[in-house]
């Protein structure tokens, strides 16, 4: 079991890394990478809480908000704690649409008989790089909104005034950016595993075959 494990352990890190666009990096480039996004992250949490406590200031004094403004003076609310579990509920319902449909045609102006095997292929990996990308977007979010309500969190306990305004609402928002997540995630998956199926993958992500294999 062990064995297995450790085995399984490379492949499932170049999987990530695959997905985050990263596998063109180093081990130490990938770090470095993960490293610097974390921080920024934190840093946008402790950005969001003093423009938070800067607009309340505002509006306390009776100063105009800008819009932008306003969204930090409210805060996370049910207006905002939604879209993320819709976007869960959607992707969850499209992956198992495509888990169990056939391979579709890559999006495009040309009709699926015009195109060559070679010109699908090429459609689908234009597809799946746009899907990754999608991926390390809303990756980044989540990161960025977990990092915020951590941080007006401990903001909160230490006493600092509106720190702690609309931090369920704020949990319930971040819970929903993960659950969007997870689900892209698993979309990107069996998107993938379609392209494994029709042989679209670049050659160097295709699964290796084994020395006796025929070509």
């Amino acid at each position: 079991m062990r064995d297995r494990d450790s085995a399984g352990a490379p492949a499932r890190l170049a999987l990530t890394a695959e997905l985050l666009l990263l596998d063109g990096l180093t081990r130490a480039g990938r770090a470095a990478m993960l490293v610097l996004v974390a921080a920024a992250a934190v840093c946008w949490g402790f950005a969001a809480v003093a423009l938070h406590q800067q607009a309340l200031t505002t509006r306390a004094g009776g100063g105009s908000l800008s819009p932008l403004a306003t969204i930090f003076a409210d805060g996370s609310s049910a207006l905002t704690a939604w879209p993320g579990w819709l976007a869960a509920a959607i992707l969850l319902l499209s992956t198992t649409r495509l888990r169990r449909g056939p391979v579709e045609p890559p999006a495009g102006r040309s009709a699926a008989g015009e195109l060559s095997a070679a010109k699908v292929r090429s459609g689908l990996r234009r597809e799946y790089m746009g899907a990754r990308l999608i991926l390390i977007v809303v990756s980044a979010l989540t990161l960025a909104d977990l990092a915020r309500l951590a941080v007006s969190g401990i903001a909160a306990l230490l006493g600092l005034g509106g720190a702690g305004d609309g931090l369920p609402w704020m949990g319930v928002e971040v819970a929903g950016l993960g659950a969007a997540t997870v689900a892209l995630t698993a979309w990107v998956l069996s998107f993938r595993r379609q392209l494994e199926r029709v042989g679209a993958l670049e050659p160097s992500r295709a699964p290796e075959r084994g020395r006796g294999s025929p070509s």
